[in-house]
């Protein structure tokens, strides 16, 4: 049982020596703010964009913010040791006290080594408006970042207004989503506009089953893509979830698992995802959220 238990440990956080000598930010696949989402929408391989309701939909996709009638805090961590990668994430959100759901955020990120390290914060706010069955949202936010030094960025530093849009519709227990994000007069590689769609199927009461498309858009004449799935098992107070991503433009592979804890005043979240490909990875991930009505 001992040696059962170091082979463990070896498996989840040995990494090859070449990784830890290559954290840099900009290597595709890295842990970074465009592949890394909340705890519950991580564990489900990102696979969210038709799911998100609540505080997750602040960074997925801000329509689901009016899905449920709530008031919500958050606090939301991020840790790879590996690589490494630390993130907190505060938010808020409230639909409760007038017709348009609202929200707001504030995240600080630190990614990479040395030179490839980049780090620095983000903040947003968020609104979400019920159409009936169809919710639209945006979310304006101000990022800023020292990155590392390169052609786009000579002073390595980002000062970047950017903007979200999502739609999100609901027939039953179907649902489909739409989401752009970062769009900017000012594009930076690390913050690129990307475009997702995705359909879930189940509920918030039993189960999901979910599957995202998403794109890089940010060089249409070389377009990346990601595809990525997840479900969802909800008993009693408890949310089990699994999922998957895979990047086809990199040929990069990623499982994640994750459950939650969910009760009358609040819940809690974790999450992890393990790289597979061109190098083992291992992201955590912890979230507490309050349910302050």
């Amino acid at each position: 049982m001992r040696q059962l238990a170091r082979f463990t440990v070896l498996v989840l956080f040995a990494a090859p020596a070449g990784w830890g000598q290559t954290s840099d930010v900009r290597t595709p696949g890295a842990p970074w703010l465009s592949n890394l989402d909340t705890p519950r929408a991580t564990a489900m391989g990102g696979a969210f964009s038709a799911v998100a309701t609540g505080n997750d939909a602040l960074f997925v996709n801000p329509a689901g913010i009016a899905q449920s009638r709530h008031y919500h805090l958050e606090a939301d961590g991020v840790l790879d040791t590996r690589f490494p990668l630390q993130g907190l994430l505060l938010s808020v959100t409230d639909t409760t006290t007038g017709p348009i759901g609202s929200g707001g955020y504030f995240a600080h990120w630190g990614s990479g080594r040395d030179d490839g390290r980049a780090q620095g914060w983000l903040a947003g706010l968020a609104y979400s408006y019920n159409a009936g069955s169809v919710y639209f949202g945006g979310v304006s936010k101000y990022l800023h970042f020292n990155i590392p030094l390169s052609a786009d960025s000579a002073d390595g530093v980002v000062h970047q207004i950017a903007q979200d849009f999502g739609v999100l519709a609901k027939r039953g227990d179907f649902s489909w989503g739409l989401v752009v994000q970062n769009l900017s007069l000012s594009g930076h590689p690390l913050f690129p506009v990307t475009g997702a769609v995705g359909v879930q199927f189940g509920s918030d009461q039993s189960s999901h089953l979910a599957l995202d498309y998403k794109a890089d858009l940010s060089d249409t004449s070389n377009i990346k893509h990601k595809l990525a799935a997840g479900y969802e098992l909800l008993i009693d107070t408890f949310a089990l979830r699994a999922g998957g991503t895979y990047d086809a433009t990199n040929s990069l592979w990623w499982l994640s698992a994750g459950v939650g804890l969910l009760t009358e005043r609040g819940g809690v979240q974790f999450a992890y995802r393990r790289r597979l490909s061109a190098g083992v990875d291992n992201v955590f991930e912890a979230g507490v959220t309050l349910y302050l009505e």
